[in-house]
């Protein structure tokens, strides 16, 4: 027999003979009445708590008009909506987008509204509770005219619940803090914190032009659309601004449409002054963000950083969110607070969101690749079945023939070759003009539109300076152009493309 399950049946063996030595025991043992009483009346006591729960706004919550509020955050009312609508109202935040379903909710959490229980039936002393002196109270008004003032005062031992009176009267109760919140917070908290709401699949806008101007760049980051038709990690966005760059679609989606559905955290300052924004760093900002396009046009300032804060209480190097404002067509009269992670303009660079691509011409699109040196020119030109014939649709294009002063080049050399061509480095933007005279131009002929160029310029022992049709772009290793220069030797001749640097 298998040796574990041996032991299993011995174990189990030795489990009943302990059972029956424990039940013999249990059977012959004194009897202790008292031990066995109390057990049972605790046992009892655990399980069931009486229930002195009692309703005290027994009112459907569709009798009611008005709800004021007072408490040390300040005052304001939710009043019901006029006729014709749906929403409750707070006029103190008529200049802002309210939050419709916390009003509502604070509303319907007063139809039978229960405390836990009775603290004292006529209590003589409400001081003792905290309700001589309240620190909120909430006055209902009904469609009949009935008004009903809760007192709010102490929080009672149990943390749990908070002591509430009727005003002029003395039937002191303890009812749950928790349900306590509308009536102790501020008035900012029924603001609606989605600055810009997002748009649905099917109703996304036309994308227009995205404008990043922060004070530790020297240059502003913009974004429009492209119609490029390369699919998979790009972006249908295309960065414009200090260089043209495709982008990195995992990379850049949250900076090109991350403006749509921006959330906050919370509402700061309601009806900011100018002092207001000099204080949040918003008179100056420290970024904006402007997105404009046909149908809007939002401008989003960032001013001063939150930090998060260490267990001494001290500020730590940490940017947890930024105090934010946002005009334009969902402008708001309010100071937020937002979140670091939902602000990326607040951190990026240029390199954190652009392709590896400094163009994305298939190589079945070109009519030639023109090289141009300060000793050679060379034209490398295309044959591909696009350009002979029409490809049907599930057929892709074919570089057909390859051909360099009507010497035929081997087709799988020359795509090794353009491949490391395509893969010229973009880890570090440049928009200084280069100096010097250009050590290299290569031209991509295009059978539709504008060729586009690649000027390569010394700058260093260990770099170059590429402008991309014309406008300084990049910077890169002197180790990619070395290898490059020596392909062209390789392309011509039949050898080894080299992929490395």
């Amino acid at each position: 027999m298998n040796s574990k399950i041996q032991g299993i049946i011995v174990c189990g063996v030795c489990a009943a003979c302990l059972g029956g030595v424990a039940l013999f025991l249990s059977k012959t043992a004194p009897a202790d009445d008292s031990s066995s009483s109390s057990s049972s009346l605790q046992a009892a006591s655990s399980k069931a708590e009486k229930d002195e729960s009692v309703v005290i706004l027994p009112r459907s919550a569709s009798d009611i008009v008005s709800v004021a509020v007072k408490n040390a955050n300040g005052e304001f009312t939710v009043e019901k909506p006029a006729s014709g609508k749906t929403n409750w109202v707070i006029e103190d935040l008529v200049s802002v987008s309210q939050d419709f379903t916390a009003e509502q909710s604070m509303v319907n959490n007063l139809e039978g509204f229960e405390a836990k229980k009775i603290a004292e039936k006529d209590a003589q002393d409400l001081k003792k509770y905290g309700l001589e002196e309240p620190s909120a109270q909430f006055t209902i008004t009904y469609n009949d005219g009935e008004t009903k003032t809760v007192l709010l005062g102490d929080e009672a031992p149990d943390a749990k619940y908070v002591y509430a009176v009727f005003e002029g009267e003395n039937t002191v109760y303890m009812v749950y803090q928790r349900k306590l919140s509308y009536y102790t917070g501020k008035v900012t908290d029924f603001v609606n914190l989605t600055l810009i709401d997002k748009p649905s699949d099917e109703d996304w806008p036309d994308y227009g032009k995205l404008t990043v101007t922060r004070k530790d760049l020297d240059y502003d980051m913009v974004f429009e659309s492209d119609d490029n038709e390369l699919s998979g990690a790009l972006s249908n966005q295309v960065m414009t601004e200090p260089v043209f760059s495709y982008l990195n679609i995992t990379n850049s989606t949250d900076t090109t449409h991350g403006m749509w559905g921006l959330t906050a955290a919370s509402c700061e300052v309601l009806e900011p002054t100018d002092e207001d924004y000099k204080t949040y760093g918003l008179d100056d900002p420290y970024c904006e963000v402007m997105l404009k396009g046909e149908e809007y046009d939002y401008d989003l300032k960032i001013g001063n950083p939150v930090y998060e804060k260490d267990s001494a209480g001290e500020d730590t190097d940490t940017v947890v969110s930024y105090y934010c404002c946002l005009t334009g067509s969902a402008g708001r009269s309010c100071i937020y607070n937002i979140t670091a992670a939902s602000l990326p303009w607040a951190s990026i660079k240029a390199e954190d969101v652009i392709s590896s691509l400094m163009t994305t011409n298939y190589i079945y699109d070109l009519n030639s690749v023109d090289l141009k040196t300060p000793d050679e020119d060379m034209k490398f030109e295309i044959t591909s079945s696009s350009s002979t014939m029409e490809a049907s649709e599930d057929e892709s294009p074919e570089v057909e023939k390859v051909t360099l002063d009507g010497k035929e080049l081997d087709v799988e050399t020359f795509k090794a070759f353009y491949l490391y061509l395509m893969g010229c480095p973009t880890d570090e933007i440049c928009f200084e003009e280069p100096t010097g005279e250009s050590v290299l131009l290569i031209t991509l002929d295009k059978k539709n539109g504008d060729p586009d160029t690649m000027e390569f310029f010394k700058d260093s022992s260990r770099r170059y300076i590429v402008k991309l049709n014309g406008k300084p772009s990049y910077r890169i290793p002197s180790g990619w152009y070395d290898t490059f220069v020596k392909n062209i030797d390789a392309v011509k001749t039949g050898g080894d493309i080299q992929d490395t640097y």
